[in-house]
């Protein structure tokens, strides 16, 4: 299990592009388990990557290594024993490097493609099982028809994986959020928190989401308010990493731009904003959110339809939550015994508010910040305010009093 929620980014540029001296960007830019630049089975030797894993392991970060050549259409195509005798080359030459996080195993497999996902994950654990594959599903896995899953539902074929691999890492798309505040945020909120929900009750740790920093399509280049409420958000629903789509934007894509590097290898706006987002995260809640396991979401102020709205009765300690906003919240129980609540202003535009009404007489309830070095008590039996900036996240721990 990871001890700090993760952030990481496809990057498709070939490793001939780079020098292992841009690994320092990627910490720089609050990268926790960074995806390396694409290699090539029967183009890249292994020892390509060695030097970028020593310095990954001086830097203090796993990574996940992107070989071309091993995903799951390899699977299909060559079958159990082919396959595992094209990518063992690949573990005998890295796979015992502790700075090797896992393989990448490709991107949205679909419904046909399921089983052969499962048969390569299957094989690589087989041939290390202390690390973690990573493979990017569609979001609309969580629509796919139980004939996709063995006649199974998402959570049981979830739970199949994780029983016949070992494996409690799960990743999946959603892009939705960045075309508009109205169907594309609820698809957002519908699909993540389908998956999340799915996860727990296949009792896997770990589901992360991909999420965008790249304008194509319908989809629209993030601000930085964009970044914060993407992650704010995320960690809310219980997801536990966000990879992003993508960090390079590249010269023979130009319908794919924004990126927070430009083609032309610039830091571009978009860099300092991810940047900001990613740190200020990881400095206040990206470990303490790994000791929290999701419990349930509502809504305040929102007509989605997709979170209960919390009124009185939803929660023993808090009476009511009022925001001048649409609020997600969401209830955690903690490692050390406590139960927490996340707040999120999905507002992007305007500076808000939110005030918890609760009896002070049977609970405190202290704002949570530094990773739970800081807590801050929150006052008043008739609620106190507190001021929001827009997509902000607030941490809260409730604690009954003996």
């Amino acid at each position: 299990m990871n001890d700090k929620f993760v952030f990481t980014m496809w990057t498709y540029n070939h490793i001939s592009e780079f020098t292992p001296g841009e690994l320092d960007v990627w910490v720089d830019l609050g990268m926790t388990i960074p995806m390396l630049p694409a290699t090539v089975i029967g183009r890249d030797d292994p020892s390509v990557l060695i030097p970028w894993l020593d310095h990954a392991e001086e830097l203090g970060v796993r990574v996940i290594v992107n070989y071309h050549g091993m995903g799951y259409d390899e699977y299909e195509k060559l079958g159990e024993d082919g396959y595992r005798a094209k990518i063992r080359p690949l573990y005998d030459a890295l796979g015992s490097h502790p700075a090797v996080h896992g393989f990448c195993l490709g991107d949205e497999p679909s419904p046909e493609y399921i089983p052969a996902a499962l048969g390569a994950i299957k094989v690589n654990r087989e041939l290390a099982p202390h690390l973690t594959p990573f493979l990017n599903y569609s979001g609309n896995t969580v629509s796919y028809k139980n004939e996709a899953f063995g006649g199974r539902d998402l959570s049981g074929w979830m739970k199949y994986v994780k029983d016949t691999t070992g494996t409690t890492e799960i990743c999946f798309d959603e892009y939705g959020q960045t075309i508009n505040d109205g169907g594309g945020k609820t698809g957002y909120f519908d699909t993540v928190s389908k998956m999340v929900e799915a996860g727990k009750a296949a009792d896997r740790s770990d589901v992360w989401g991909c999420l965008l920093s790249s304008g194509h399509l319908v989809f629209s280049p993030p601000k930085e308010v964009d970044y914060r409420w993407q992650i704010s958000t995320a960690a809310a629903l219980g997801l536990r990493g966000i990879q992003w789509f993508r960090l390079y934007d590249r010269v023979a894509a130009i319908d794919y731009y924004g990126s927070p590097i430009d083609e032309f290898g610039a830091k571009t706006e978009a860099y300092y904003a991810m940047r900001r987002c990613q740190r200020r995260f990881s400095n206040h809640y990206g470990e303490i959110f790994m000791r929290l396991r999701h419990k349930k979401n509502y809504q305040v102020n929102s007509s989605r339809g997709v979170f209960p709205e919390f009124t009185q009765g939803c929660h023993e300690a808090i009476d009511k939550i009022e925001a001048n906003d649409e609020t997600l919240i969401g209830f955690f129980d903690g490692d050390d015994g406590f139960e927490y609540v996340a707040v999120v202003d999905c507002e992007t535009r305007f500076y808000g508010a939110i005030r918890f009404f609760f009896d002070s007489d049977k609970y405190d309830l202290y704002e949570v910040n530094m990773n739970g070095a800081v807590e801050t008590p929150v006052r008043g039996k008739n609620g106190e305010e507190i001021n929001v900036i827009p997509a902000s996240l607030h941490l809260f721990k409730i604690v009954r009093k003996i």
